[in-house]
């Protein structure tokens, strides 16, 4: 996160930034949806490392 804010602070592509506190829920919400992608990244690359594997 504090790269982030750095580069946009750097290259001045937006507006300066503050880092910001999430709620409760907003950061369950940042979590059940990294668990989901990633979850689905994992199966993904797993079915296609077998995929090219055994085909």
């Amino acid at each position: 996160i504090e790269s982030i804010v750095w580069a946009h602070n750097k290259l001045k592509v937006a507006p300066a930034t503050q880092p910001r506190a999430l709620s409760i829920i907003q950061g369950r919400a940042v979590g059940v949806t990294h668990y989901l992608l990633g979850g689905i990244a994992t199966t993904w690359a797993f079915f296609l490392a077998r995929i090219i594997a055994v085909g």
